[in-house]
């Protein structure tokens, strides 16, 4: 048995240095929640992409608080789930930090299970400056790159749309752009299935293999259904 609990939603984003709060959506970026709550202008809106940029000069935070049972840590296996992280981000966990996240185009995923609680637990994630980052790099092995784009762009795994191009804005955004959740698996869970099909007389005849990640030493079945176009269903199970 596997349980989710969903971290999007309502969140809280400040800029790093500053203790004032805003109201924060995830999925999202910081430029939305910016522009949501009026903080800052539209940047498409003739020079104020220069304003954002300076923006993304800083570093960020987001944090929100969410609720654990007992039942859920009870679980062999329980594992916080981001899909989507832009870009270096430390990830903490009722003030502890538990990763560090450095690609925005990966499914990053950690065991928490000895860093959750029963109860209200936290989770912060801040985002460094990517102008910064990227600018430290260009100082420290430059090369060729575009001149219209952000120098030291190609040494972070960010879309490098964001740095700017002859066709496009220097908008390097920051934030949870994906789902986030924490998941409890109870024994194990298939990571993969690949079904290889063999056709003879009319018939065919399939194997179901199953990569399974276990989490405990009990014996696990998998049950399969496969249904036939004349609407019949085939059932089988194996360990």
């Amino acid at each position: 048995m596997t349980e989710q609990v969903n971290l999007g939603g309502a969140w809280r984003m400040r800029e790093a240095d500053s203790e004032t709060w805003h109201s924060a959506h995830v999925p999202g970026s910081v430029y939305a929640d910016l522009m949501a709550d009026g903080t800052m202008p539209d940047p498409f809106w003739r020079e104020n992409e220069l304003d954002a940029f300076e923006r993304m000069k800083k570093d960020y935070v987001y944090q929100r608080a969410f609720t654990v049972t007992e039942a859920q840590l009870a679980h062999a296996h329980v594992e916080l789930v981001c899909e989507g992280l832009d870009t270096l981000a430390h990830v903490s966990l009722n003030g502890c930090e538990i990763a560090f996240a450095d690609n925005m185009h990966i499914t990053w995923v950690w065991d928490v299970k000895e860093q959750l609680h029963a109860g209200e637990n936290t989770l912060e994630i801040r985002f460094d400056s990517p102008i910064l980052y990227c600018a430290k790099k260009a100082e420290e092995a430059p090369g060729w790159e575009s001149s219209d784009a952000t120098p030291g762009f190609r040494h972070l795994r960010k879309a490098h749309c964001m740095f700017g191009w002859d066709w496009g804005p220097r908008l390097p955004d920051a934030g949870i752009w994906r789902n986030i959740s924490i998941i409890s698996i109870e024994k194990a869970r298939i990571q993969d299935v690949r079904v290889d099909q063999f056709h003879k007389d009319g018939t065919v005849r399939l194997r179901i293999h199953t990569n399974l990640n276990r989490y405990t030493d009990d014996e696990v079945r998998v049950n399969v259904s496969v249904t036939a176009p004349d609407g019949s269903v085939l059932t089988a199970s194996g360990t």
